[in-house]
């Protein structure tokens, strides 16, 4: 019995919702059209009965059109499902009212008082710095300028400090400054011994370090070649010093003044000259320069069958080029 009541309860309050919404003509999305009554709704849809007779199937809030949307919200049971898919005009839609513009005060920067110009600048903290930078990489200028055109270092760094920039440039411009060998004293020329013979005039023919008919080295080995008179017994080739101090000793100076010992079959100026390389700690004594480097070089030793040495630059405090017998001198 309690089954049957509420059927009966559910065809009423069915029969009352359908009754309270006009039976009508209902357009949809598609352009169809529905003739019947409401039959049931809910949030999903509406179920129609058909003027044909029949029930139709629940069809979807979003298939109206904007008209039968209308005319169903018109009813109170199907306003709220009606009313989301109804569009609003757009003069009809609230506009929100703008919110007021509020200008804030920003922190600014305080200008100094006066008139100011870019020196000025320079009377800041900030400024004074920027300006020390910039006079040290001046001054660092001068000196890498003063080592790559082997110039004097002091001579460069106190006129950078005096002209800055200017004293660099200057430098840089010149040509670079090859260091070449203090000439030997050349010996008046002497009359040969057929002019003396017969009392003609002196040869012109002259002695180097007292040497006469052997010309010096080729220009660039850096060595002056004491010869040996005509009929003597012979003499040796004065050493050549050259120290740390008044030399620099970089791989530019070795290949410039020793270029004769790169070679593997030495010329006649240097086949009995050797190289005395001399370090804090060790003196060696070498017969050529097999290869070099930009911080070392290495030398063959003057001992048959020994390897090769490595000696860096920055070790070498003295190279001699002396005759091989006097290696054991001095």
């Amino acid at each position: 019995m309690r089954r049957i009541y509420v059927a009966l309860i559910a065809l009423i309050l069915g029969g009352l919702v359908a009754k309270g919404v006009r039976a009508g003509e209902f357009k949809l999305m598609d352009e169809s059209t529905i003739y019947g009554d409401v039959a049931d709704l809910d949030e999903s849809g509406v179920v129609f009965k058909l003027r044909t007779g029949g029930f139709s199937q629940r069809v979807s809030w979003s298939k109206f059109s904007q008209t039968a949307l209308k005319t169903l919200a018109e009813n109170p049971k199907a306003k709220e499902f009606a009313e989301p898919f109804i569009e609003i005009p757009p003069e009809a839609r609230p506009r929100p009212k703008p919110k007021p513009v509020v200008l804030k005060e920003v922190p600014r920067v305080e200008l100094p008082a006066g008139r100011t110009t870019f020196f000025s600048s320079f009377g800041a903290p900030m400024g004074l710095l920027i300006l020390g930078v910039l006079y040290a990489a001046n001054l660092l200028a001068g000196f890498e300028i003063a080592r790559y055109r082997n110039r004097p270092v002091a001579v460069v760094c106190g006129l950078s400090a005096l002209v800055p920039l200017v004293g660099p440039l200057i430098f840089l411009a010149s040509p670079t400054l090859v260091d070449q060998p203090a000439e030997e004293s050349v010996e008046p020329p002497v009359r040969d011994e057929a002019a003396a013979a017969t009392g003609g005039p002196a040869s012109k023919t002259s002695r180097s370090l007292g040497s006469v008919g052997v010309p010096p080295p080729p220009t660039g080995t850096g060595l002056r070649v004491a010869a040996v008179e005509k009929g003597g017994a012979g003499g040796h080739v004065e050493a050549k010093v050259y120290k740390r101090g008044d030399y620099t000793m970089n791989r530019r100076f070795i290949e410039t003044q020793f270029s004769g010992f790169f070679r593997i079959v030495p010329s006649d100026a240097e086949k009995d000259l050797v190289l005395v390389i001399r370090t804090p700690k060790q003196e060696y004594i070498a017969k050529r320069i097999s290869r070099i480097s930009s911080n070392e070089m290495f030398v063959a030793p003057i001992q048959v069958g020994a390897k090769e040495i490595n000696v860096s630059f920055g070790e070498i405090a003295e190279i001699q080029v002396r005759h091989r017998d006097d290696t054991g001198r001095g």
